[in-house]
């Protein structure tokens, strides 16, 4: 799929992904290679992203391998599969709340 214009929302494929230098995609995309030469915003998962020189990614990353021309730009804050793993973990351990409550001092 290649994108040149303004999408935003959801993009969920198992095929590669291409954010032209017109391209600006905002949202959640999924998707197996993601090559950005425009603007790319919002969460990405994908086995592979490269940006190209002029290219943009405003995004949280999830990526096995991830790649950057030096005229590209990444703001944002990029997780390998591994790390993604151990936060989902994470997020499935039960949550265990305190008990706040009053202390009284006892006069002796």
């Amino acid at each position: 799929m290649h994108i040149d214009g303004m999408f935003d929302g959801t993009i969920n494929s198992l095929d590669n992904i291409s954010v032209g230098k017109s391209g600006h995609v905002r949202g959640l995309i999924k998707a197996r290679h993601i090559n950005v030469s425009g603007l790319l915003e919002g969460d990405v998962i994908c086995d592979e992203l490269h940006i190209e020189a002029e290219g943009q990614v405003r995004a949280t990353v999830t990526s096995k391998q991830m790649s950057i021309s030096p005229k590209g730009n990444f703001v944002g804050e990029r997780k390998n599969w591994e790390q993604a793993a151990v936060d989902k973990a994470l997020e499935s351990l039960p949550v265990i709340e305190a008990i706040e409550g009053s202390v009284e001092k006892v006069a002796e």
